[in-house]
């Protein structure tokens, strides 16, 4: 009987401290706040880790409820576009339902070519993802004329919002030290080329698209900036150059709505914006 007491307060604590160990073990040794290489995962450590199964049930990791998005509310997604493998889980950024992009390729190893382009359809991906939760965007202040930032690691890829007023054209130029890697490309607000946008979806690896309102009223359109090889990170991000062919002070977009469709707000905590010089807005071209 002594042994048997003394052993109980000795398995009781090793107990306690495996449950770490083995919390740690079922995250597949990352962890939900695992970042990317240089930075670029930061903004991304406070997000819900949703594993599907087989019958439509959710776990978490810990870090809020479980439930949320197409797979917690019970809807069956379809499989992945184009043949790809299927994603073994979805994140959230914290108590939101927009979602933390997951890797959907591998990380492009050569520079891309437009077969490289052509297999990779951040549209289709997007349209699928969505039926999950929404997609993270950041606005873009209507004054502003560049932004510094970093795509979303392992996913590659960040989008922002922009307001144009009707019959305006907006002009966006990406800049980095690997240029040859990125693309940009533009689409509404359920994830597909609109009316103005179609020469900058089909343009082969465009570092500057142009794209226009032909509308009555204003609206939004989505920017997205495709960086497959991960090259973008806190100490070499990207820029954006924004070129407008309207007064940003003297026109009123406050109205234009970006959480639309099946973008949700996620505003960029690495991006820096630029606003334009006190000689005058910014006219198209620059």
């Amino acid at each position: 009987m002594t042994v048997l007491r003394n052993s109980i307060p000795v398995l009781f604590l090793a107990t306690i401290l495996a449950l770490p160990a083995q919390a740690q073990r079922s995250e597949g040794g990352r962890g939900a706040g695992a970042v990317g290489p240089s930075g670029a995962g930061a903004g991304v450590s406070n997000f819900e880790r949703i594993a599907p199964s087989g019958n439509g049930s959710t776990g978490s990791s810990g870090f809020g409820h479980s439930g949320i998005g197409g797979l917690g509310m019970g809807v069956v997604m379809p499989p992945r576009p184009n043949g790809a493998p299927p994603v073994q889980h979805m994140s959230y950024f914290h108590k939101t339902r927009v979602l933390v992009p997951p890797r959907w390729w591998p990380r492009c190893a050569v520079v891309p070519s437009g077969a490289f382009w052509g297999s990779r359809d951040l549209f289709a991906e997007i349209q699928w993802l969505s039926r999950a939760g929404f997609i993270p965007v950041t606005a873009v202040d209507p004054t502003a004329e560049s932004l510094e930032d970093y795509a979303f690691w392992p996913a590659g890829w960040k989008a922002y919002g922009f307001a144009i007023p009707p019959g305006g054209k907006l002009q966006v130029e990406v800049q980095h030290t690997k240029l040859g890697w990125f693309r940009l490309m533009a689409v509404d607000k359920w994830g597909t080329p609109g009316p103005g946008m179609l020469q900058a979806a089909n343009a082969f690896s465009p570092v500057m698209i142009t794209v226009s309102n032909p509308g009555q009223v204003a609206s939004a359109v989505y920017v997205i900036v495709d960086d497959p090889g991960w090259w973008s990170s806190k100490e070499d991000p990207y820029r954006l150059l924004i070129r407008r062919d309207w007064d940003p002070y003297q026109t009123d977009l406050s109205k234009v709505k970006m959480v639309a469709g099946l973008w949700g707000a996620s505003p960029s905590v690495s991006a820096r914006f630029s606003r334009p010089s006190l000689t005058g807005p910014a006219v198209f071209p620059h």
